[in-house]
C-alpha cells in the first residue's frame, strides 16, 4: 500500500469517527446506537438522473425493513455536485464520505421499528460505487439503474420545464462509470425498461439479490410506499407503467436524438444494454 493510499485512509477513517462521535452528541445513546446498525448493511441507488432513481427509491420504501431516505443526501457522492449544486464533470473521489449527512436525517425522524438498514439514492452516486464498496466492506449492495439514454435526454424536470435535464455527455459519462462496476457481486443493474414493465419479476430480483423476502407491500404500491412525492416527478407516486419509453420516436426530438447517435460510446452503450435493435 502506496503512502498516499495510508494517507487517505486515515483522512476517511478520521471523518468516519469524528461523524460517530458528533452522533453522540445530537441524540441519546439508544438512537445514536439504532443509527450505527442501519449503516451496517446500507443500500446504495445510484445512475444517470432521469432514469428512475426516484422511483426505485420510493419502491424500496415499501419495504418494512428498509427506511428509505427521502432526500439526496449526497453523503456518499460528496463532491458529486459544485457548489451551485450543479453537477460535477470531474468529481473528486478521494474526498470523505459525509456520513454526518445521514445520521442528522435520522436524528431528526422517527425510526419505525421494523427497519434493520437504510436505503440513500443520489443519482452521482454512480461514480462512487468504488468508495461505497470499500468503506462498507461485503455487506453493502448497490443497484445501478439504467435507461435508455433517448428517453433520458429528451426528459423534462419538473423544476426545469423549459429545457431537457440531461445532455447527451452526461448520460454517456454516468452509465458508462456505472458499467465499469456492473461486473461485481454487490452491485446489481436494472433497467428502468424491466423496472415497469416486468415489475414483480424484477422487485423478485432485487429482493434477493439485497437478501431480504420479497412482500406483498411491493405489489400494493404506490399506497405501501413511505415516500409518495418528489421534486423530481410531476405527480405523486402512481402504479408503475411504461408511458414514458419510448418518447424519444416523436418528431420533436430527432435533432436531439441526432446528437445523441453521433457518439461512438453513445452507440456501445445502447448496444450493450439492449436498447438498439434493427429498427432503430
Amino acid at each position: 500500500m502506496s503512502h498516499d493510499t495510508v494517507a487517505l485512509e486515515l483522512i476517511w477513517r478520521r471523518a468516519n469517527w469524528h461523524a460517530a462521535r458528533e452522533l453522540y452528541k445530537k441524540t441519546s445513546r439508544e438512537k445514536a446506537r439504532r443509527i450505527l446498525a442501519l449503516s451496517r448493511r446500507p443500500l446504495v441507488i445510484g445512475g444517470c438522473g432521469r432514469s428512475g432513481t426516484t422511483l426505485l427509491l420510493s419502491l424500496m420504501s415499501c419495504h418494512p425493513k428498509i427506511f428509505a431516505i427521502g432526500i439526496e443526501t449526497v453523503a456518499l457522492c460528496p463532491d458529486g455536485y459544485g457548489a451551485d449544486g450543479m453537477y460535477n464533470k470531474t468529481p473528486d473521489l478521494h474526498v470523505p464520505l459525509r456520513l454526518d449527512k445521514i445520521y442528522q436525517y435520522f436524528c431528526d425522524r422517527e425510526i419505525p421499528e421494523s427497519c434493520t438498514r437504510w436505503c440513500e439514492k443520489t443519482p452521482r452516486n454512480v461514480f462512487y460505487f468504488e468508495r461505497i464498496l470499500r468503506h462498507f466492506g461485503a455487506d453493502v449492495r448497490i443497484i445501478h439503474i439504467v435507461r435508455d439514454g433517448r428517453d433520458v435526454i429528451t426528459s423534462i424536470h419538473p423544476g426545469h420545464d423549459n429545457k431537457f435535464w440531461v445532455p447527451p455527455e452526461r448520460w454517456m459519462m454516468d452509465v458508462a462509470a456505472g458499467r465499469q462496476m456492473e461486473n461485481h457481486p454487490q452491485i446489481l443493474t436494472i433497467r428502468y425498461e424491466d423496472l415497469v414493465r416486468n415489475y414483480e419479476a424484477t422487485m423478485r430480483r432485487i429482493s434477493a439479490f439485497i437478501e431480504e423476502d420479497f412482500v406483498a407491500e411491493f405489489l400494493a404500491y404506490p399506497d405501501s410506499a413511505r415516500i409518495k412525492e418528489s421534486g423530481a416527478w410531476f405527480n405523486p407516486a402512481q402504479a408503475t407503467n411504461d408511458k414514458s419509453i419510448g418518447r424519444w420516436r416523436d418528431s420533436k426530438f430527432d435533432k436531439t436524438i441526432a446528437s445523441l447517435l453521433q457518439e461512438p460510446l453513445a452507440i456501445e452503450l445502447l448496444q450493450h444494454y439492449g436498447y438498439l435493435n434493427e429498427n432503430d
